[in-house]
């Protein structure tokens, strides 16, 4: 998959961002070291706002697969976020063992 040739600097990301739901990018943060993490999230806040107006522009049953691609590195930040911003880890502090599943999710596929 690749990105609108705009944002081809994220390309880097893609391979490992680009998934389909929460739950998998969820995984991919806890799979991740926090440089990773913080590289990723720096390079998509560095964007945001032009990510936000380009995707802005385009009606959501308009998207094309980059589009697509696009968004999904977007959820991925909103996942990522709280690990690099608040928790300065990986898992949430303090949480044990525990885990949830999201049952419902946007589905841009």
């Amino acid at each position: 998959m690749t990105l609108p040739s705009t944002f081809a600097d994220l390309e880097r990301f893609v391979d490992k961002w680009d998934l389909p739901d929460y739950n998998a990018r969820y995984e991919a943060r806890l799979a991740s070291s926090m440089d990773e993490l913080t590289d990723f999230f720096q390079a998509i806040l560095n964007r945001v706002d032009a990510i936000k107006a380009y995707l802005d522009d385009i009606p959501l049953t308009e998207y094309t697969d980059e589009d697509k691609c696009l968004a999904r590195l977007m959820f991925a930040f909103g996942v990522v976020g709280p690990a690099v911003e608040i928790f300065r880890t990986q898992r949430v502090p303090d949480s044990g063992a525990t885990s949830f599943t999201m049952t419902l999710d946007t589905d841009i596929a």
